[in-house]
């Protein structure tokens, strides 16, 4: 990919596309979606310096959203005395680097499941809300009960059945049952286990990813610590939903799509069969993943036009069929298994409308709006949408008509989602009941929760975000000038996609932290880009001025004054 350390070896060869050998579409995709995604994350960036987004102590189990104002001198401090110490520390990176990638990558596999494992069996938190009713169904379907495909006995539904409305959730439900027809109806338990190995099997697909991408141990190194650091995702796992087993279904779909990229073997269209699986797996998890089978569309065209192999375009219908026909058998499954003819459901115009407009939690965020809608048109998604529409309209023109509000409007639903720096992954299990029963006061849980180690937690995530955001921004500016081929526009489209789609439609925090996650990827080139010229082996004569030799700087002066 032309992103090579300085610090070549053999073992770092592989198969990557010549720069000179790319096309105009290719790097026109590059220069738009780097450019895209700086000034998107590049925003969030520099808001993540002056505030934070955090949930309202007063009205936690509503999500209720405040905006809060940071303390720019301690954020500068914090900064500062980051980069000291990664510059302090650079001295140890070459030996670093000696340690090889599996025991990296073993080493962040066992830290990633025994931390996880701890957490999920220390809350044993029961599933509530939209993840308790999908569980719920799961496990009685697993028994062979298909009542909840029939009626509801919820009148926050209008006692209709919960999947006349949202029937994409079935793809869920159906992952949930083969687990619960294996290990019994018991407990929950077991999605929790599953998503502690997602995650962990996610953090093994982003760091292949980085080896094929970068083509560079320094930068597979960087991603591994980032990845540790992001507590947030280990939280995360206690939440019984189908975010983490699709991310990382999704990912894994990407790498095989980017190993047929690279590789030159002849029968290399046979990784077609597991790409398509898993991004079929990935939908199927979470509809919303339609948006990486989109980002891998776009990847493949571009290849296939950087490399005017034509046939392979079969290659992209291939991907698609099997993916969303996949999703589309299990509804009939469920249709065909329960006798229940189910419809369409709530559509995406309904989703678009809910998020244009207010909530009591955030703008833009749930507002029941979607439901309302297709309730009050009799559960008929064409008369529903026609209502979307008109309200949709009245709500551009609103946005037209009063600029202000427009900017403030999608500034605070931004930064609600990105700048929200847990994503509630500590919200999901404490808003929960336990299986135990109540949090005994002075116990370690409910440290975590509201006493001293929340707080340290919170901090944490603060800083963490903060810093990620900043380095992710450099990655991209230092990846303009690089241009990157297909596979990095593949990931990074992905991204951008997931910032649209949040951007108008329904959001919350929760959302969009799996897109965080893989954002490490090019958090860890940027930090990597920072460091380069003096840690990695480079020859400092031959770089030219950079981001990071202005930091270095900086940072020689600084240590050259405390001597």
């Amino acid at each position: 990919m032309g992103f090579t350390s300085n610090a070549k070896s053999a073992k770092e060869k592989i198969v990557a596309p010549n720069l000179k050998k790319r096309n105009l579409v290719e790097l026109i995709c590059s220069y738009g979606v780097t450019i895209l995604s700086l000034i998107f994350f590049g925003y969030v960036a520099i808001m993540s310096v002056f505030q934070t987004s955090v949930i309202d102590p007063a009205n936690f189990g509503g999500e209720h959203i405040l905006y809060e104002k940071d303390d720019l001198a301690m954020n500068f401090f914090l900064l500062g005395a980051f980069f000291l110490v990664i510059f302090g520390l650079r001295r140890y990176a070459n030996a670093f680097l000696k340690i090889s990638d599996t025991i990296l990558m073993a080493g962040l596999a066992i830290y990633t499941v025994t931390l996880g494992f701890i957490w999920i069996f220390m809350v044993e938190s029961i599933p509530a809300a939209d993840s308790g009713t999908v569980t719920q169904t799961a496990m009685e379907v697993a028994k062979d009960n298909y009542n909840s495909f029939i009626t509801s006995n919820n009148e926050f539904y209008n006692n209709v059945s919960y999947y006349q409305l949202y029937p994409f959730q079935l793809g869920y439900v159906f992952i949930c049952e083969i687990f619960y027809r294996i290990f019994g109806t018991d407990s929950s338990m077991i999605m929790q286990v599953v998503n502690v190995l997602a995650l962990t099997t996610l953090y093994m697909a982003i760091i292949k990813i980085s080896k094929m991408i970068f083509n560079s141990k320094a930068v597979t190194f960087i991603t591994i610590f980032m990845l540790a650091g992001c507590v947030q995702a280990i939280f995360f796992t206690t939440f019984v939903y189908g975010n983490l087993i699709g991310i990382a279904s999704a990912m894994w779909g990407c790498y095989f799509v980017i190993k047929f990229m690279q590789s030159e073997k002849k029968n290399r269209y046979l990784l077609f069969i597991p790409a398509s699986l898993l991004m079929a797996l990935s939908i199927i998890a979470k509809y919303n993943n339609m948006i990486w089978l989109v980002a891998v569309s776009i990847g493949l065209i571009i290849y296939v036009i950087r490399s005017k192999k034509w046939l392979y375009l079969v290659s992209v219908a291939f991907v698609c069929l099997i993916a969303v026909g996949s999703f589309n058998l299990i509804i009939y499954s469920y249709e065909s298994r329960s006798g229940v003819k189910l419809g369409d459901g709530v559509s995406q115009t309904l989703y678009l409308d809910a998020g244009l407009n207010e909530s009591g939690m955030a703008p833009g965020w749930y507002n029941d709006l979607s439901k309302s809608n297709y309730l009050n048109a009799n559960c008929n998604t064409e008369e529903a949408n026609k209502i979307a529409k008109e309200d949709i309209e009245i709500r551009k023109a609103k946005f037209k008509s009063d600029p202000a509000y427009t900017r403030d409007f999608f500034s605070k639903k931004v930064l609600s989602q990105w700048n929200e720096p847990s994503y509630e992954s500590l919200w999901v299990s404490q808003v929960k009941a336990h299986t135990f029963g109540e949090i005994e006061d002075g116990s370690l849980l409910q440290s975590i929760y509201t006493g001293g180690w929340s707080k340290f937690f919170y901090d944490y995530f603060d800083f963490f975000q903060m810093i990620s955001f900043i380095l992710f921004a450099v990655g991209m500016a230092a990846l303009i000038k690089k241009k990157i081929g297909a596979e990095a526009i593949m990931i990074v489209s992905g991204l951008i996609g997931g910032f649209l789609y949040h951007l108008l439609f329904e959001a919350k925090s929760q959302y969009v932290l799996t897109y965080f996650i893989i954002m490490l990827l090019f958090a860890s080139y940027g930090l990597y880009f920072i460091l380069k010229p003096r840690t990695f082996g480079g020859d400092e004569s031959s770089e030219k001025k950079t981001v990071g030799k202005y930091i270095q700087n900086i940072i020689m002066k600084i240590e050259s004054k405390t001597r």
